[in-house]
């Protein structure tokens, strides 16, 4: 079998407050290049005018696969977002889901509370988010289709994460 292929399975499920299948939330950036290896592009930034608070966002086209790494938190894994029907949620595939359909799985499988906010700059955009506080999860939609997956890890209070162990 190929060993991409191989790579790309052991990635396939989305665990909230853990990671993503092999990878998880707390590895060093070599610690991810072992396993999945260089990124397709690296794109640095600072939420705030600080050069103290660098955030490096690392894209894998192929994968649809975007990883986070914040300077504040030693530059380890922090956040991933996935744009592809591959990866899944407790076995199923969500990315592409219809809002009512994602809303409906969502409560089956009980992650906790949901919150739906409309996230549209003006009146042509239709973007919302469904953010699941609890598992630290969001789920962006356009024009009522599920495009996007974005999760970290736990928090045990406002300031302090609950690394995987």
């Amino acid at each position: 079998m190929n060993p991409y292929k191989i790579m790309k399975e052991a990635l396939k499920e989305i665990k909230p407050g853990f990671g993503l299948g092999n990878l998880k939330f707390g590895m060093s950036r070599a610690e991810v290049k072992l396993i999945i290896g260089e990124p397709s592009f690296i794109d640095k930034y600072s939420h705030s005018d600080s050069n103290e608070d660098l955030t490096e966002a690392w894209e894998y086209d192929e994968l649809k696969l975007s990883l986070s790494f914040d300077e504040e938190e030693d530059w380890k894994l922090l956040l991933i977002s996935v744009s592809s029907k591959f990866y899944q949620l407790q076995g199923k595939k969500l990315v592409g889901l219809e809002e009512s359909d994602l809303l409906k799985y969502l409560k089956d499988i009980n992650l906790g509370g949901l919150n739906l906010e409309d996230c549209s700059e003006n009146d042509s955009e239709d973007q919302k988010v469904i953010e699941i506080d609890e598992k630290s999860i969001n789920f962006w939609l356009n024009d009522g289709v599920l495009d996007e997956i974005q999760w970290s890890p736990l928090f045990i209070d406002d300031d302090t994460i609950k690394w995987p162990k």
